[in-house]
């Protein structure tokens, strides 16, 4: 049996082998034939076939070269609707109505909720708002604003002449206690019919069309609420303006305050669905914000986070040109700044040029002046102080030693900011005298509330806005000595009024010119403030965003001009025709 097994395995072997050895050589045949014979009769024929593919390639790319062509010729890059831009804030918001911005967070809030009858263009210069054109008489007392139709209110009320003089007349109201009073005070309206108003000013004003920038409240929701309740009043977290952006709910506990886009905003329903402001603490958090993704867009506050913003390849920053200027403001009630020569000593002692570079990485220029070259009444010859500390210190040794041994000057500024930086050099640079000098660093609602509205500090380290028109009465009139006045200084001179009073009423562009450089010189004298310098307004955006247009801004909120305008999403049509 075991030889009958073998036999048989061996049978099978063989036959195996034998269908093996066949199919190898046909396997070994076929290659030849089909693969080796191939490759021989390709070789033959390679230069040909490259040439062809070299064609086909080269036909491919012009025909895509075309179609790309054909795009750009036919074609355009436009905004597509849709999207959510954030954009970072350091106060927190709890106010939006434009009689109340109590910090820049309300005001930026407030600027997209609300319109005024003007408004100031990408070159700060003014244009029409709410108002499509004006007259103006020619004494230049009489302003008729034409208002534009069919304009509505986040609600869908119609807007009409009324509810202007009712803005107007909440201004200027006390019980109000609008910071905006000023700006107001004696002007009579009149409503001509539901798009005419007319404002007569008690005698002509330069700046009024800058001051028509305040935004509109709607009469049809407040004119029951009391005028002394006005600012408490719930319509404050639930605005509704005339504005690109409907705010729907203010929640205060919340960090991100959220808008939607107004589809029957008169210029045109903005292109970004959704604009969000994002709270932080400070503004040393917004980098990191933005590299969280959490916001697109952000003010640089110092300079060292403008260091850090320029190192970011997604980030593009607008230099902004703002007539702002920074200033150690003197309180003049205060014992220790009483006598103008410890001022001027203060003033000796002030390196400019070092804060500067220093300080603030040359992101600012030195100024002497409460009014900046370019302006009417700048006057280069008014006295000026420029760095000299032998001189200081002469000074000092004429107040006499015994009156400045035990001298402490506190320097109020805001906390977490450039202004910071900035206070603790010239701590430094003032103790040179022989002083003690104090920094107190307060976040800006402590600032506000403790410092400046009670005008508790010898020395404020803050900055003011210059706006479009040399008119720097509200900072330095005397009328203005005490909150909400913004007269920081607690400065009175009787003829820096006179020269005031007379510029802001001037006709003639000479006339104010010779007005505000009466005042100039006096203030010089007088120097209830080291003006230090005028910084760039540097703004940080997402290169996703486009569509930005400002330029020179009067004011941070400013930048928002156009902000309809902006997109983050494209999508290609047909180029207009030109005929």
């Amino acid at each position: 049996m075991g030889s009958y097994l073998k036999f048989k395995t061996n049978r099978s072997l063989r036959r195996f082998k034998r269908s093996f050895h066949i199919w190898e050589v046909w396997f070994r045949n076929y290659l030849n034939r089909h693969l080796v014979g191939g490759w021989k009769k390709l070789g033959e024929v390679r230069w040909m076939i490259i040439c062809m593919i070299l064609v086909v390639t080269v036909s491919i790319w012009g025909i895509v070269g075309q179609i790309s062509s054909a795009n750009s010729h036919y074609l355009v890059a436009a905004p597509l609707s849709g999207g959510t831009y954030a954009e970072a804030i350091s106060n927190k918001v709890v106010t939006v109505n434009p009689l109340f911005t109590d910090n820049p967070g309300s005001s930026d809030v407030s600027r997209l909720v609300f319109s005024g009858l003007t408004r100031v263009n990408s070159n700060r210069q003014i244009e029409g708002d709410l108002a499509s054109s004006w007259d103006i008489s020619s004494d230049k007392k009489t302003y008729t604003f034409h208002l534009r139709p069919n304009v509505v209110w986040h609600d869908g009320t119609k807007f009409t002449a009324e509810d202007v003089a009712f803005t107007i007349a909440r201004v200027q109201n006390p019980d109000t206690r609008s910071g905006e009073s000023a700006n107001w005070s004696n002007v009579r309206y009149q409503v001509i019919d539901p798009l005419t108003i007319v404002f007569t000013l008690p005698t002509s004003y330069g700046p009024f069309l800058s001051n028509a920038t305040l935004g509109i409240l709607p009469k049809h929701l407040l004119e029951n609420v009391r005028p002394n309740l006005l600012k408490t009043h719930e319509f404050n977290q639930k605005p509704v303006g005339t504005g690109p952006y409907i705010l729907p709910q203010l929640d205060p506990h919340l960090q991100t305050i959220e808008l939607l886009a107004n589809k029957k905003y008169y210029f045109g329903a903005p292109n970004i669905t959704k604009f969000n402001f994002v709270e932080y603490p400070s503004s040393n958090d917004y980098v990191d914000g933005y590299a969280k993704q959490q916001i697109m867009g952000f003010a640089i506050g110092n300079t060292q986070q403008f260091e850090k913003v320029s190192k970011i390849d997604s980030v593009t920053i607008h230099h902004l040109n703002m007539p702002a200027y920074a200033g150690a403001f003197f309180n003049m009630k205060s014992p220790e700044l009483s006598d103008p020569r410890m001022r001027q000593a203060l003033a000796y002692a002030t390196d400019k040029k070092s804060l500067v570079s220093n300080q603030l990485h040359n992101q600012a220029i030195a100024v002497p002046y409460p009014i900046l070259a370019g302006y009417s009444g700048f006057d280069a010859n008014a006295p000026r102080y420029d760095y000299n500390l032998s001189a200081a210190k002469d000074l000092m040794q004429k107040i006499g030693q015994a009156n400045t041994n035990n001298t402490t000057i506190t320097i109020a500024t805001l906390k977490n900011s450039s202004y910071a930086e900035v206070a603790e050099a010239l701590k430094t640079q003032w103790e040179k005298l022989g002083i003690k000098v104090e920094v107190n660093e307060m976040d800006l609602g402590t600032l506000q509330q403790t410092a400046i509205r009670p005008r508790n500090y010898d020395v404020l380290l803050y900055g003011q806005d210059l706006g479009i028109d040399s008119d720097v009465y509200s900072y330095w009139h005397s009328s203005q000595v005490t909150d909400p006045g913004l007269n920081v200084s607690n400065y009175s001179n009787p003829e820096v009024d006179k020269q005031l009073e007379a510029g802001r009423i001037a006709k003639d562009a000479d006339y104010r010119q010779t007005r505000y450089a009466a005042f100039l010189q006096a203030w010089s004298k007088d120097l209830p403030a080291i003006i230090l310098y005028t910084p760039f307004y540097n703004y940080a955006q997402s290169d996703t965003l486009h569509g930005f247009s400002a330029q020179k801004i009067s004011e941070p909120s400013d930048r928002f001009y156009d902000v309809q305008k902006w997109y983050l999403n494209t999508t290609l049509q047909p180029k207009a025709k030109t005929k």
